[in-house]
């Protein structure tokens, strides 16, 4: 007999044709092994025996089990020839993203079956509530919301929402942000903003996560399971997501005619085109990253909406090669970060042609004129780079965000793996963080 009882972390129970019986705190590890699944909520607890579950709630009354089928598909836990769960994943990108995108498209505008348009109404906040990887992706998402839907939007870090004793009201749309639906410093702001009254939706990648379940509505970013700790195809399809999201509220609160929608609709299209893997562009990143093994750290620049995505850049390096690396906004080096700028310091900066571009590269010129060595990444050719990673000339600077994302990821994970580094389950981290 193996009693049980669920509080807080994630839990559920899989059972199988032979009547065998898996516990585990999410769905991908019992795929292949079980084919239903029961999920626990807080306050559960009980016993199982070869014959029977017996489940009671909080209330100590009992409940029968709600199964739901569990996806069979065990193609998606094998590597498929890559070298690392991570390295298939950002060749996924293209793929999954056309699976988000699918079905939410319309020629004039972005169609979310799964939202009430409702949710929106006496809406002048949005509140974008995440950690890590899906704090990135939420920040990108403010620069969307105020520039395309005209909505003001402020972004938290969980963990620090919690304690500080926040001003929740009621005309705040709450959003939260999630791989995994678990994340436990992120669902316990997700209850506060239900305490309060506000309404609330969650981003989100596992359905009937605790996440989904709580929320009063849901978007699936539609990535399929990601083995790899360090996120990718994650943060891709979660920013895929907002942007579909910030045009979606243009179009309920009029902020966006009907060309300028069509535009963008247009662009959301060329993504996964945008995000496939060039042989050559991975293969000269491969022999880039030899040259960035050593020195004192890493800084990844980048403005406006390039600056979440250089802050992502850095944690991916920092989660899998274990060196030090920072991301910052191109226009704060001066005040203080360019103290540091020597040859052993390292500049990933983000260039894109088609945001403030002559901007950006003045401040990369400053940290070039005190020896800094520069990898730029850009479409334009930039004579004070030590070394330049090109990515094709595109005709809007969503899709050189895209671009960029996937170098950045290669070269987190090149740099790790001549570091002899275990890229898909690197030390001291593990995928779903179910702990404060």
């Amino acid at each position: 007999t193996i009693f049980y009882a669920k509080h807080g972390s994630p839990m559920l129970i899989g059972v199988n044709e032979d009547n065998e019986k898996f516990f585990a705190s999410s769905d991908s590890p019992i795929i292949g092994l079980a084919k239903e699944v029961n999920y626990f909520e807080d306050g559960d607890y009980g016993y199982v025996t070869k014959e029977e579950l017996v489940i009671y709630s909080k209330e100590g009354t009992k409940k029968e089990a709600i199964y739901s089928l569990l996806a069979t598909d065990k193609l998606s836990a094998q590597k498929d020839g890559f070298r690392f769960f991570m390295e298939k994943e950002i060749y996924e990108q293209s793929d999954v993203i056309a699976d988000t995108l699918i079905g939410r498209l319309g020629e004039e505008s972005v169609n979310f079956e799964e939202l009430n348009p409702k949710l929106f109404d006496n809406i002048n906040e949005i509140k974008l509530c995440a950690c890590g990887t899906s704090y990135h992706s939420a920040l990108s998402a403010s620069y969307m919301f105020e520039r395309y839907a005209k909505v003001r939007c402020s972004v938290e870090i969980a963990s620090e929402f919690r304690y500080r004793e926040p001003l929740m009201c009621k005309d705040t749309l709450f959003v939260v942000i999630s791989q995994s639906g678990e994340t436990a410093d992120t669902l316990e702001t997700l209850k506060m903003a239900k305490k309060a009254g506000l309404k609330t939706l969650v981003i989100c990648n596992v359905d009937n996560s605790s996440m989904v379940r709580l929320a009063d509505a849901c978007i699936l970013t539609r990535a399929g399971i990601e083995k790899g700790v360090a996120s990718t195809k994650a943060f891709a399809t979660q920013v895929t997501v907002f942007w579909m999201l910030s045009l979606y509220v243009a179009k309920l609160r009029d902020t966006m005619n009907a060309k300028d929608l069509a535009y963008q609709i247009h662009l959301l299209r060329e993504v996964p085109v945008s995000v496939k893997v060039a042989d050559t562009m991975h293969e000269r990143i491969k022999r880039l990253s030899k040259r960035y093994l050593h020195g004192h750290g890493f800084f990844f620049i980048g403005r406006d909406v390039f600056f979440p995505l250089a802050l992502e850049g850095a944690l991916k390096l920092k989660e899998i090669s274990y060196l030090h690396a920072e991301g910052y906004p191109s226009g704060e080096m001066k005040h203080g970060p360019i103290a540091l700028a020597d040859p052993e310091l390292f500049t990933i900066a983000l260039l894109p042609q088609h945001l403030l571009y002559e901007k950006s590269k003045s401040n990369v010129e400053e940290l070039s004129a005190r020896d800094s060595t520069i990898c730029a990444i850009s479409a334009l050719e930039f004579d004070k780079a030590d070394d330049f990673i090109q990515i094709n000339h595109c005709e809007d600077y969503m899709l050189e965000f895209f671009q960029m994302m996937v170098v950045v990821q290669l070269l987190s994970l090149e740099i790790s793996v001549r570091l002899g580094n275990d890229v898909d389950m690197p030390r001291n981290l593990a995928k779903s963080v179910t702990v404060e």
